[in-house]
């Protein structure tokens, strides 16, 4: 009879995201996934499968959390520039803070695994074409308002404001300051008006 198991498996993705993020997937060993997620080799069979299989479910838990927190803050009703500008500061903290800078799952996977592992990039291309639609709907209601001018390129936009989201990731990591990337980020607004 099989045991029930004893860990929030939440959690564990959640712990297992962090390593990922930390050490990269090639970087990030059997042996290191067992002794950071507190787990035998068998039970990180048994639940998640190989080490592919829990890296593609902690790319899922990380779009999960992460796009609903992104939906949450760039498709509300009053949604607008004010809420771009809000979500980039707070991706800034979030990138200079006091933990290391690991940067985003999803960007630093597009550059280590790229299109030799079609099913992470899937994950990250419904990341990313998540990410635009927040920005596309955040534009276009900024737009409406006259926030923005009549002719502004909603679409092309928004694809440019996913380059800056990892741009800043990728940034960050080589040790960019919060204010570098505030200013970055400034500029890039000003440009919109």
């Amino acid at each position: 009879m099989a045991r029930p198991r004893s860990f929030d498996e939440a959690a564990v993705l959640e712990q297992a995201v962090e390593l990922f993020r930390a050490r990269g997937y090639e970087g990030t060993s059997l042996a290191d996934l067992e002794s950071h997620l507190g787990l035998g080799r068998q039970s990180l069979y048994n639940t998640f499968g190989d080490k592919q299989a829990l890296f593609l479910k902690a790319l899922d838990h990380y779009r999960n959390t992460m796009g609903e927190a992104i939906a949450d803050c760039l498709s509300g009703p009053d949604a607008g520039l004010e809420t771009i500008r809000e979500y980039f500061r707070a991706t800034i903290r979030n990138l200079t803070g006091e933990a290391p800078r690991n940067g985003c799952l999803i960007a630093n996977t597009i550059t280590e695994r790229g299109p030799d592992d079609p099913a992470s990039l899937l994950r990250c291309n419904q990341s990313r074409e998540q990410l635009e639609r927040g920005f596309r709907r955040a534009l276009s209601q900024a737009k409406k308002r006259g926030e923005l001018p009549p002719q502004l390129d909603v679409d092309a936009t928004a694809t440019l404001l996913v380059i800056q989201n990892y741009g800043l990731n990728a940034l960050a990591k080589t040790g960019a300051t919060a204010a570098e990337l505030e200013a970055a980020l400034e500029a890039l607004l000003a440009g919109l008006g």
